[in-house]
């Protein structure tokens, strides 16, 4: 059977079967990555990783598979949808916010250098939540983000900042952490999930 239609699987994900979406991911990276190719200019390219795009939607669709609109989309179209909005961020984020790119960088050589490593991941996170129109609930949002983090176990926190801090693979942090893949990846995007719910009332709006 061909791995891009798996019936069994593709019916685990419509009744919203995390490990199932993840499972399914990782058998059709290669369309998944090739289709990304396909919508990502060479200008972007040059400053964030396929890899790393590919780890976005993954994580994006594993935190809003509750809501997944399958009556309307396949799955893959859903993930495809999902990779064009995380194309569009990353423009923005990159191309779109230079004025704010010395302090993103600061915040990331701190957390990596020791030291304010707590304040390094809250930046980071409120940073992947905020878009660039929301400047002004930055700092409520990292007041709030502080309160959340200190919520997370301790398993939940390190593979919060071995991935968004250290910028470490999901593979790698697993091999640190004694599991798989795919745990890793559900427990980052439960956990991404829970940050958001608790930072919904202060969520910026376009």
């Amino acid at each position: 059977m061909d791995k891009f239609d798996h019936p069994e699987l593709l019916q685990r994900i419509k009744q919203h079967d995390a490990e199932a979406l993840a499972r399914y991911i990782d058998l059709n990276r290669g369309q998944l990555a090739g289709f990304l190719k396909s919508i990502t200019g060479e200008h972007l390219l040059a400053v964030v990783e396929l890899d790393d795009l590919i780890q976005e939607v993954s994580t994006a669709a594993l935190s809003s598979l509750d809501s997944a609109p399958f009556d309307q989309y396949e799955p893959m179209q859903w993930l495809q949808q999902i990779a064009r909005r995380r194309v569009v961020d990353a423009h923005r984020f990159h191309f779109g916010a230079k004025r704010r790119d010395a302090g993103r960088q600061r915040s990331i050589h701190a957390a990596n250098s020791g030291g304010t490593a707590a304040l390094g991941l809250e930046q980071m996170l409120v940073a992947s939540m905020t878009s660039p129109s929301a400047a002004l609930s930055r700092d409520i949002r990292m007041v709030r983000m502080q309160e959340a983090i200190e919520q997370l176990s301790d398993e939940q926190k390190q593979s919060i900042r071995m991935r968004y801090v250290e910028g470490l693979p999901t593979k790698e942090i697993a091999a640190k952490l004694g599991k798989t893949d795919v745990a890793i990846r559900v427990l980052l995007s439960r956990s991404m999930r829970l940050l958001e719910t608790q930072l919904q009332d202060v969520k910026p709006s376009e």
